[in-house]
């Protein structure tokens, strides 16, 4: 199923009494490409995205759930997504999580993935929304000529990304660094450090993606310090 989140974002920004100007200047982007994104006029960046989710400490999950009204209980966003086993409605997860023997099993078949389609031909499917695990676990496309920034530029944000490629080739830059993935290859990096992703080729690439630690809880989103987190920059801008 398409998801849109542009509802979502205006709705947790104003519930955090923040202006639309105010985000936009936050995360680098104009004030009307955010009004465009709010009003689902146009796809957000897959920097973009990162960068406005950030902001507002929002996780992957919640921002592809279907269950906003479950979002930021508290200030935290703690799930209350639809279960994918059985399209009932999930309860939202107690903020310190429950105990690792009251996890359930969860069955997300292809057709019942929450999907979110972003600018330059990226999409997003998420695999699970079993909480209370800090990680977003995600079946990613890039069309070819698709790129995680139609501007070039590269993005950071908190996090450790896990890349696993099953078809197609995809380019990734991190820091000063080049790789290029194949099927079969695994790449791990420091989401903190500038990075880009771009599909070169002719055909789709596809591949498993584990983002690990990027969820924010109310504490680590209140003491954030590092302003540049969860936003784009162009690897020049780096200080060395």
């Amino acid at each position: 199923m398409n998801v849109n989140v542009g509802t979502l974002i205006r709705r947790e920004r104003q519930k955090q009494g923040l202006s639309l100007r105010e985000l936009a200047r936050r995360v680098r982007i104009s004030a009307s490409m955010l009004s465009q994104v709010e009003n689902d006029r146009t796809r957000p960046s897959v920097s973009t995205i990162y960068a406005i989710a950030t902001e507002l400490g929002l996780s992957i999950d919640a921002l592809l759930s279907e269950g906003a009204a479950a979002l930021s209980e508290g200030g935290a966003a703690t799930g209350g997504g639809m279960s994918a086993a059985t399209g009932a409605r999930a309860r939202p997860a107690p903020a310190a999580g429950p105990a690792l023997s009251e996890l359930a099993c969860q069955l997300v078949q292809p057709e019942q993935r929450r999907k979110l389609e972003l600018e330059s031909g990226v999409t997003w499917e998420l695999l699970s929304d079993l909480l209370p695990h800090l990680v977003d676990f995600m079946y990613v496309t890039y069309e070819p000529g698709g790129s995680s920034s139609s501007s070039g530029k590269f993005m950071r944000h908190t996090g450790t990304e896990f890349a696993f490629l099953l078809r197609g080739k995809l380019k990734i830059l991190v820091g000063f660094d080049e790789y290029v993935l194949q099927p079969g290859d695994a790449l791990s990096f420091d989401s903190s450090q500038p990075h880009l992703l771009v599909n070169e080729g002719t055909e789709p690439a596809e591949g498993i993606w584990f983002v690990l630690g990027r969820r924010l809880t109310p504490e680590s989103h209140a003491a954030r310090t590092m302003p540049a987190e969860g936003t784009v920059l162009r690897l020049s801008d780096r200080q060395e």
